[in-house]
């Protein structure tokens, strides 16, 4: 490695590190305050540094938030563009996935279940992002359990969109369920569902996947 390359490198990685803090302090203050209580200087003060050094990064508190939900999204595996390009029984099991990486960062999910409640006000910033994130979601899953359905995967014959209203109203309130209790098995939760809507044939097949790759006990 060159001197260059060592300086380059040394400003750089500090400067995610401050990025890092930043974000954990902001994570601590969502979750204590929420979005309307917390302000760039509770974060500054938080992490030891200046208000600027903080805008230096996060040139808005809104910036800032959306970077919160984005390191949510990225942490958990919930990249709906990804999502949507898998076939439906991996789409399922990827939703498990989701659920199961619940225990790796109690406060951010504290914080995700926090902001579908705020946001859900036109006047909140992230509002649009959650309103977008629902209905892509939404389309996802429908298209999954109208798929499953035309296989003849699928025994429930209701609306697929009714069930995918359904397995989001569910994957909502396992996260906050979790929340008061830790020994939640929140994947388990979300594959009986799936071993209740799908064929006795398909049920078989998916129960044997599931215990085998930790998500149902």
């Amino acid at each position: 490695m060159s001197s260059f390359e060592r300086r380059e490198r040394g400003p750089y990685a500090s400067g995610l590190a401050r990025r890092e803090a930043i974000l954990d302090a902001a994570v601590d203050l969502l979750a204590e305050v929420g979005y309307h209580g917390m302000s760039l200087r509770d974060v500054a003060r938080n992490v030891g540094i200046s208000h600027p050094g903080v805008i230096y990064h996060f040139p808005s508190k809104e910036v800032l938030l959306m970077s919160v939900v984005d390191r949510y999204e990225k942490e958990m595996g919930f990249d709906l563009k990804e999502l949507a390009k898998l076939n439906p029984l991996s789409l399922l099991d990827a939703v498990l996935e989701v659920l199961s990486n619940m225990g790796k960062n109690a406060m951010i999910i504290e914080v995700e279940c926090m902001l579908l409640v705020e946001a859900s006000s036109n006047l909140h910033p992230a509002h649009d992002h959650y309103e977008e994130r629902n209905r892509l979601f939404r389309s996802i899953l429908t298209t999954a359990w109208a798929q499953l359905q035309s296989e003849g995967r699928a025994e429930v014959t209701s609306n697929p969109e009714d069930i995918a209203n359904i397995q989001m109203s569910l994957f909502d309130g396992i996260m906050s369920q979790w929340l008061y209790s830790h020994d939640l098995k929140a994947p388990s939760q979300m594959a009986r569902f799936y071993l209740h809507m799908f064929t006795p044939e398909t049920s078989a097949e998916c129960l044997v996947h599931y215990r085998e790759a930790g998500w149902l006990h």
